[in-house]
């Protein structure tokens, strides 16, 4: 580190109370006082940096001199583009300076005579404030400019259309003396006299978050509070803050914005402080890990400097006595290694750092995909979006396209969802885990504790209380079965990630009488929603819904029995006057993969009909049988009664029902169909290699399945009473085994592997397709479009349903910047979109089909290459029009029912949101119009 202060910077003596260094890092600009008047200096910063252009008098060191403000300049701040300076003063007047040929605006050397070596001319003057200007922020790609004042208020300036005023923050109280913008642009931060700092909302300008704590203690003691934003985000630091008497500088983190530390160690008030522009990064000396961290200047009336690393517990270096006075304005240089410092003694330092000391400044494209992942947002500054902006509108549908960011489309349209709300159609995810329960794995995202539970359903009238715990008790006047008439279950697995697909279940806690749960209940492992495991005990008439105890929505159609050694669930009989019921909280199960004896008493049912299963429940002289009863449920009457009962010689392991059937699978490899409402066989006794696992039917009911230890599937047929499919997933097993089992009404398999990868097996190709695993374009394709919540419908989205139980997380953030690039990020995410498209196709899903066509077009609006729009339109079009005629299905004008045509739209809507794709977008509508026009029906593809 060197220090040097140079004593040709001067105002003449007079105090100097800002400096900031030019984005190109070639000149920097002071403000202050002046002899009779503002003054504002721009500098060579050459002699500064460089000794020998300091001898070198053919280097001049002032650029040129502005005295245009009337009263004390008070803040200089250069635009992120460079191009433009902004000075506020006593004057209460903000000045926007720009560069130009020649003419007036300058002065040479101080007081007169010499001639300017460039020339800057002032282009606006913002008057609004009603007292002096202290201190002025750009925003994220300059879009407005704040200015603060000791008029009590902000203002926001329109840096596209000066003088326009766009919001005047009015809240606090005292003189404000700092302002400071949220690096992307979604906060504005303030701090005043009135001890409080204010973050502000960009979206609307209302006051987000008010805090005082830090500064309770604190007086007026300072000319200026320069608070700064962290360039990644996460931290805000204060200016003049107290901490036990002490003077600090208070850090406010993002999340939460909380404010449990600070940066000690100055004798004085903190006056200022500055982030460093770039995100560091350098390998940590005893690991030789990559970290990235953040780098502060802090400046105080003590007159002294300290530099801190977020990534060090103390300060990096501390410099005392460093002016006659207080430091009143710090400035980072660009590279990253230059910070200039100003006192109100009239002076200035430089002190120049090494990549050794400081670390490697994060490239900006690479700081950009930082954002992006932190907060989905683009903070980059893109030099093409002004000249986008700019642009000519050409076509009429670009006039009305809202200059906010483009909203990606959703595979749920709004309007639709809302409905399917309204009517209890989409199911929610509930947590599982009691708030005691620590999830084992914290790198598992979307993991939630809580003992909360909650449902759907229809309930009449119910009472809802809380005990000392925490836990809700709910008292319902009538709870209704459920009338739906998908079967459902649920599956659980070793990844640490309770799940289950729309529960529909409800709960027989005998076969005789009415019963509730006791309040005191043991806690039991999450089963299937729609089987439920008792002890035996006597008869009792009647059952209520199980829907009040829902976790979270798992694919309709599976099931899955309890892991041997689990606790089965115990009821007590009380009184049926009370109908009390209460929740019971479910502790993690982790199944092994080998089929286990359901232990006690389980049912599952399919809308009215129960069929249950007492394993060991009948004693014979020729050995144990297990029971299996079937029964139908009267809602209106609160009822259940019998209706068949039959034995099977070997423990129940799993078992499914389904609209016509149910499938009883043993511990002895026999596989038995019965008839759901006669109990009577549909097939024989099957008997396969090892024991089933899992068993489903598809949604229509009219495909059964079975996977057994070994890895062998089976899909029947039922009406047809022949076997649909036979193969056997052990090879893409690998020693992890399958936890979901699901069977598309087209009579595909889906499967969800112990170790999170998931398949579906495609009989035209016999070959299983990869639906999710730990393959990195497709890890940084699901998180890239994950929807705000993950779609739980298999019936309708079965692609994004069996992908949204996959739990591999994203990228750790120390090596996040090493392992992605822009490039490499567009190609990824296209690669993956159309790979599901691709999948989409095979499984059938048209849904899903168009929802990708338009992700697809999405992404190419805002990353894609001309050549590749080009390629995907053409093939949408038709092989008559399209160059590519090498493969050989451009003559289907239709996918899975669905005109290309419509898919075309979709693309073209997506690129109508960027004007420089107006000529592409205007070429390929006229084609699809003249197309639409020629076949004299729309959504028709050229015959």
């Amino acid at each position: 580190m060197k220090i040097f202060q140079p004593s040709w910077v001067h105002h003449d003596e007079k105090s100097i109370f800002s400096i900031d260094i030019h984005p190109s890092g070639e000149r920097f600009a002071t403000g202050g006082q002046g002899c009779d008047s503002g003054r504002v200096v721009i500098w060579n910063m050459a002699p500064v940096l460089s000794e020998e252009a300091e001898a070198n008098k053919s280097i001049p060191r002032i650029l040129c001199q502005m005295d245009n403000h009337l009263a004390c300049v008070n803040c200089v701040r250069w635009s992120g583009n460079g191009l433009m300076l902004a000075s506020g003063g006593d004057d209460k007047l903000v000045m926007i300076w720009k560069k130009t040929i020649g003419g007036s605006g300058g002065i040479g050397a101080f007081g007169g005579g010499a001639k300017s070596v460039e020339h800057w001319r002032c282009i606006s003057t913002l008057r609004g404030h009603a007292g002096d200007v202290l201190d002025l922020a750009w925003s994220p790609q300059d879009r407005w400019i704040a200015s603060c004042s000791v008029d009590n208020t902000i203002i926001i300036w329109d840096a596209q259309h000066f003088p326009k005023i766009i919001h005047v923050l009015k809240g606090h109280t005292g003189l404000v003396k700092g302002v400071t913008w949220d690096p992307v642009g979604k906060f504005i931060a303030s701090q005043s006299d009135d001890r409080s700092l204010k973050v502000w909302k960009t979206s609307d300008w209302s006051c987000f978050k008010t805090i005082t704590e830090p500064f309770e203690e604190c007086g007026g003691t300072t000319h200026i509070l320069r608070l700064s934003w962290s360039p990644d985000g996460q931290y805000l630091v204060s200016a003049h803050a107290m901490n036990g008497g002490g003077p600090t500088a208070q850090i406010i983190e993002r999340d939460g914005w909380k404010c449990d530390k600070d940066f000690v160690g100055h004798r004085k008030a903190v006056t200022c402080v500055r982030f460093h522009n770039s995100i560091l990064k350098r390998s940590a000396p005893k690991t030789n890990k990559l970290q990235q961290y953040c780098c502060l200047a802090v400046g105080a009336r003590d007159r002294s400097l300290s530099i801190w690393l977020t990534a060090l517990q103390r300060p990096l270096v501390v410099i005392h006595d460093l002016f006659q006075d207080s430091i009143l304005d710090l400035s980072w240089s660009c590279d990253g290694y230059t910070l200039l410092t100003c006192s109100g003694d009239g002076h200035i330092a430089c002190l120049q750092f090494t990549a050794q000391e400081l670390g490697t400044p994060l490239s900006e494209e690479d700081k950009n995909i930082l954002y992006q992942r932190m907060y989905g947002k683009n903070a980059n500054i893109d030099l093409t979006a002004q000249a986008e902006k700019e642009m000519i509108v050409e076509n009429s549908d670009f006039l009305n396209l809202s200059k906010s960011n483009p909203v990606p489309p959703t595979l749920i349209p709004q309007q639709q969802q809302q409905q399917q709300q309204q009517q209890g159609m989409v199911k929610r995810d509930y947590p599982a885990k009691p708030a005691n329960i620590v999830s084992q794995s914290s790198s598992v995202m979307g993991i939630q504790s809580s003992s909360s539970l909650a449902t759907p359903a229809p309930i009449l009238k119910q009472i809802e209380t809380k005990t000392a715990d925490g836990k809700r008790r709910i008292t319902p006047m009538f709870i209704p079965l459920n009338d739906d008439n998908e079967a459902v279950s649920h599956v659980t697995n070793n990844i640490p990630s309770t799940i289950e697909f729309g529960s529909k279940s409800s709960e027989t806690m005998s076969n005789a009488g009415m019963k509730q749960l006791q309040n005191d209940e043991p806690s039991v492992p999450p089963v299937l929603p729609m089987s439920v495991t008792e002890t035996a005990e006597p008869a009792a008439t009647s059952k209520l819904d199980n829907r009040l105890k829902k976790m979270a929505t798992l694919p309709p159609q599976k099931a899955e029995p309890l892991a041997a050694g689990d606790q089965p669930t115990t009821g007590t009989v009380q009184s049926a006057v009370s109908q009390k019921l209460v929740e019971r909280t479910r502790l993690p199960m982790y199944s092994s993969g080998k089929a286990t004896v359901i232990q006690g008493s389980s049912f599952k049912a399919f809308g009215e009909m129960r069929v249950q299963v007492q394993n060991n429940s009948v004693k014979t002289s020729y050995g144990t049988l297990s029971r299996v009863v079937g029964m139908v449920v009267s809602v209106a009457q609160r009822t259940e009664k019998k209706i068949w009962e039959t034995v099977v010689g070997s423990p129940v392991v799993c078992f499914a029902v389904g609209a016509k059937c149910a499938i009883i699978c043993s511990q002895d490899h026999t596989i038995r169909l019965l008839d759901v409402k006669t109990g009577t066989p549909v097939f024989p006794v099957l008997s396969l290699t090892s024991p089933a696992v899992q068993s489903a039917f598809s949604s229509n009911s009219k495909l059964g399945a079975v996977v057994t230890e070994s890895g062998i599937l089976r899909i029947w047929n039922i009406s047809e009473k022949s076997v649909f499919l036979s193969t056997n997933c052990s090879e893409i097993m690998s020693g992890s085994f399958v936890t979901i089992l699901h069977v598309s009404d087209q009579g595909m398999p889906f499967i969800v592997l112990s170790n999170g990868s998931s398949y579906c097996y495609c009989r035209k190709l016999d070959s299983w397709m990869l639906i999710n695993s730990s393959d990195p374009v497709i890890r940084h394709g699901m998180i890239g479009n994950k929807a705000n919540a993950p779609v739980r419908n298999i019936k309708a989205y079965p692609l994004s349903t069996i992908q949204s139980y996959g739990s591999f997380s994203g990228p750790k953030t120390n090596s996040f910047a090493e392992l992605h690039s822009a490039s490499w990020q567009t190609s990824a995410a296209i690669a993956f979109i159309e790979n599901q498209i691709k999948i989409c196709e095979m499984i059938a899903s048209p849904s899903e089909l168009k929802h990708w066509y338009a992700m697809l077009g999405f992404q190419l609006a805002l990353n894609g290459s001309e050549e590749k729009i080009r390629q995907v339109l053409d093939d949408l079009l038709g092989a008559s029009h399209s160059l590519d005629t090498r493969n050989g299905d451009e003559c289907d004008p239709t996918v899975l029912g669905i005109s290309k045509h419509v898919f075309m739209e979709d693309v073209l809507n997506n690129l109508k949101t960027q004007t420089k794709w107006q000529r592409i977008y205007t070429e390929y509508l006229d084609q699809l119009k003249f197309l639409k026009e020629r076949d004299g029906r729309d959504g028709v593809g050229a015959k």
